[in-house]
């Protein structure tokens, strides 16, 4: 009985007026320069770090205004490093329709692209619509969230890219994702892997990695208790941020929801990051570990900050 009512309000809220998501579905173009365009591409890894255990598809979701410079980037980013690679297919959209179950099942991860929206499961269009039109939204935002939920629990891959964390007016996705922003820092860091032989992890090398992007600093529900974190920032070059007592300062980590695999990235603000060869190896990776393509360990290590 209630799989069939719910199946019924998925149809009534389907068949609302369909034109309202129209501009949402246009917020996933790509803008790029051709100059930008070959960046990205001399920077993508020509090879996936695990072979992909059947065809993959994936769907990137995020809508230019949130980010406009980085959005676009890493739409083209994820296109490149899929089919480049091998890995995957990336299908970009910034239509919160492709969340409806019928259209979720064809994929195989979900890559959150700088979302940093309180609700990004309502048309992008909402405030413009009728009262009418806006409480369908509602309702059909209420499908969505449970579609998103059961795609990953099931064993589906969720990957997060920098302002995927932010801003979201709903605690379950932050609970999900495994952290929430809370203040941040600008300019050139140090980031080191903390996991080292950890699959995901590979491409920083020994070294680590330099880059000029805005780190996160993370509020809860972030706890090392309930995220495997692969990198941070490296105190030992970068200048402490001063921004917690325990010098925290986790910039990617996995995790396990249900029987699906979560990583974040913290990296990925300034376009320039797109090109950055380390950093791209890390997120190409990260999704197949995410596809279940890629194999790692995703529960926390127990323990306090470093």
């Amino acid at each position: 009985m209630r799989e069939r009512a719910f199946a019924t309000a998925i149809v009534a809220v389907v068949l609302f007026v369909g034109a309202a998501w129209a501009r949402g579905a246009e917020e996933a173009r790509i803008d790029l320069t051709e100059a930008q365009i070959r960046a990205i591409e001399a920077a993508a890894p020509a090879q996936a770090p695990a072979k992909p255990a059947q065809a993959r598809k994936v769907l990137v979701y995020g809508r230019v205004p949130t980010h406009p410079d980085s959005v676009p980037s890493c739409f083209k980013a994820v296109e490149i490093m899929g089919r480049k690679s091998g890995a995957f297919e990336a299908v970009s959209s910034g239509d919160p329709s492709c969340f409806l179950p019928e259209n979720l099942k064809q994929f195989d991860a979900i890559v959150m692209n700088n979302t940093h929206e309180g609700t990004p499961f309502l048309p992008w269009s909402f405030k413009e619509l009728t009262a009418e039109q806006q409480k369908a939204a509602k309702d059909q935002e209420v499908v969505l969230k449970k579609s998103f939920l059961d795609f990953v629990s099931s064993g589906k891959g969720l990957v997060g890219i920098h302002g995927a964390t932010c801003s979201v007016q709903w605690p379950e996705y932050l609970e999900v994702m495994g952290g929430a922003y809370g203040t941040h820092i600008s300019g050139e860091v140090f980031v080191k892997a903390e996991e080292g032989d950890h699959p995901v992890c590979a491409g920083f090398g020994a070294e680590g990695i330099k880059v000029n992007d805005e780190i996160y600093i993370f509020r809860e529900p972030y706890s090392r208790k309930s995220v495997r974190v692969l990198a941070g920032l490296d105190l030992s070059r970068t200048q402490d941020p001063q921004k917690r007592a325990d010098k925290d300062y986790a910039v990617s980590w996995v995790r396990q929801y249900g029987k699906g695999r979560v990583f974040y990235c913290s990296l990925g603000h300034t376009p320039p990051t797109y090109t950055h060869r380390q950093v791209l190896q890390h997120m190409l990776a990260g999704i197949q570990f995410a596809m279940g393509d890629l194999q790692g360990e995703a529960w926390p290590v127990q323990g306090g900050g470093r």
